[in-house]
């Protein structure tokens, strides 16, 4: 009913005594929220201890109380009536659901005041509240979020009209409670991945996108070093945050982009050595692919970005090369994917084209969006490139290339897209992939016998044991070591040759074959 009275005020009353009222109602609405998070928790405390312990009583007439709209009639009842042919622990569910039930719907109703008081506020051009009591009811409103872990389309709602009643915040006030909170922000978001739902609509606000986005960014990349240890859902939560800011320069360009190019070359040269040391070093590889996604979804028009990339892209493409050798399985797949999407123009990635060219070959061997992305890559430098230029970079991996495109021209149910793609490639090469057939055949070596071996007794059981490496290594000393060693080098080599001529298997084999 107050809430509703609030134009009546702004209209009726004088400026000074519509701005004390409304300043009074805002006040009491962040005092009551304050209240009810107190509530929510001794309740939710008490009602944990009780199932921990199934001796301890509940004061169920405490939680009533608690109730902010119908602890009045349960005063008319008799507790045991309440409580009796009921189960102890299906009662208290009761009592807290309906505790959870009536917060729920006052939280609303104070939202929708939070609102209502700051815009009236404007309009009889009264000081808006500071950042203390907006910050109150910042953590206040997260704590509250709460009350909506099982009813995900309310939660939706509440979030909507919370990140309305930041939106009537002065930008300054925004500014403090962000950066004051944004630790406080995230620790909650751990816990209840919902609330970037919050970032998500600030993020696509254009009046407080620019200050929101600029917030998280230092806050995360403050972070970064710490991504590589995360467990999984906070890894999750802080490459979705990244992704959001990412996305608010794709949504507003001119005002963001500025924001982003200033943590760039950090953001990308951190990655690599925090990813050679990190216990999961994919998530920093998934950090990477979002960005260069998000620039690279520009059509161009990032200049800002591009020229904060290009002093990087030999740095760059050296370290991915360098993990590309290292790596294997997912990680290699993501770091291919990174190699052929850099986020800069076919001109600038010309004089450092052979870094792309095994990453080329690998993602024709690789999973269908790799492939797609390769036969894209590949597509793009025959249709802008000058064969004299082009093929001399491909011919160093002509052999692997050629293998991978004969691999797609398969009928269905292989993938028909592919293939037709593989098709117009080589349409365009104009025969020059047959340049392979001039080339040495790559042959396979396959020994004819088995690898030449010895028992030994080890503890009473024998073993046996390959004598490939070591006799190598008679024969390199033999060449190469002092006279000293060579008399112990011959005799080692002479033995072993005793001991294979002695072996009637080995023997058997032997003539086998020479036959």
């Amino acid at each position: 009913m107050m809430f509703g009275l609030i134009e009546n005020i702004t209209t009726k009353d004088t400026p000074q005594g519509a701005a004390r009222v409304l300043t009074a109602m805002f006040e009491t609405c962040v005092d009551k929220v304050e209240a009810m998070t107190l509530v929510l928790d001794n309740a939710l405390e008490r009602i944990e201890k009780a199932k921990n312990d199934e001796e301890t009583s509940v004061d169920f007439l405490l939680i009533e109380k608690s109730r902010p709209v119908a602890g009045a009639a349960y005063a008319t009842e008799k507790p045991e009536e309440v409580i009796h042919g009921k189960n102890i622990f299906d009662v208290r569910e009761l009592h807290l659901t309906l505790l959870i039930i009536e917060c729920r719907f006052l939280f609303r109703t104070l939202l929708h005041g939070f609102r209502v008081c700051l815009v009236g506020l404007k309009k009889c051009d009264a000081p808006v509240p500071d950042g203390t009591l907006i910050i109150r009811l910042f953590e206040s409103c997260m704590k509250c979020m709460a009350l909506f872990d099982t009813e995900p389309r309310d939660a939706t709602e509440a979030m909507d009209w919370f990140s309305a009643v930041l939106l009537e915040v002065n930008l300054h006030v925004f500014q403090e409670v962000w950066s004051h909170k944004i630790e406080f922000f995230f620790e909650a978001a751990r816990k209840r991945p919902a609330l970037l739902q919050i970032c998500q609509i600030l993020f696509s606000r254009e009046n407080v996108s620019p200050t929101l986005v600029a917030i998280v960014l230092r806050f995360l990349i403050d972070r970064l070093s710490l991504l590589g240890e995360y467990d999984d859902q906070t890894a999750v939560i802080t490459i979705r945050l990244f992704k959001m800011a990412f996305g608010a320069v794709t949504t507003f360009p001119a005002p963001n982009e500025p924001i982003l190019a200033a943590h760039l070359a950090k953001l990308i040269m951190d990655c690599f050595p925090l990813a050679v040391k990190a216990s999961k070093p994919t998530n920093y590889y998934h950090l990477l692919r979002g960005l260069f996604r998000a620039i690279g979804g520009g059509g161009g028009r990032y200049e800002l970005l591009y020229k904060e990339v290009l002093p990087l892209l030999p740095d760059m493409l050296e370290s991915l090369n360098r993990q590309l050798h290292a790596s294997e399985g997912f990680a290699r797949d993501m770091i291919v994917e990174l190699c052929l999407t850099v986020p800069l123009r076919l001109t600038h990635l010309l004089p450092h084209l052979t870094y792309l060219m095994r990453p080329l070959a690998l993602a024709l061997r690789g999973t269908p969006e790799l492939v797609s992305q390769g036969l894209r890559t590949l597509e793009l430098c025959i249709d802008n490139l000058t064969p004299d230029f082009l093929d001399p970079t491909l011919n160093t991996v002509l052999r692997e290339l050629m293998e991978a495109l004969h691999s797609h021209l398969k009928p269905l149910p292989a993938s028909h897209h592919h293939a037709h793609t593989t098709i117009r490639i080589l349409g365009k090469l104009g025969g020059r992939n047959r340049r392979l057939l001039y080339k040495e055949p790559a042959l396979e070596y396959n020994p004819f016998s088995k690898a030449a071996s010895v028992s030994l007794s080890f503890g009473g059981s024998m073993e046996s044991v390959k004598l490939a490496p070591m006799t190598d290594l008679a024969v390199r000393t033999l060449r190469q070591a002092a006279p000293a060693y060579r008399a112990q080098t011959y005799s080692f080599l002479e033995t072993c040759i005793i001991n294979i001529l002695h072996d009637v298997s080995n023997l058997k084999l032997h003539f086998v074959t020479s036959f």
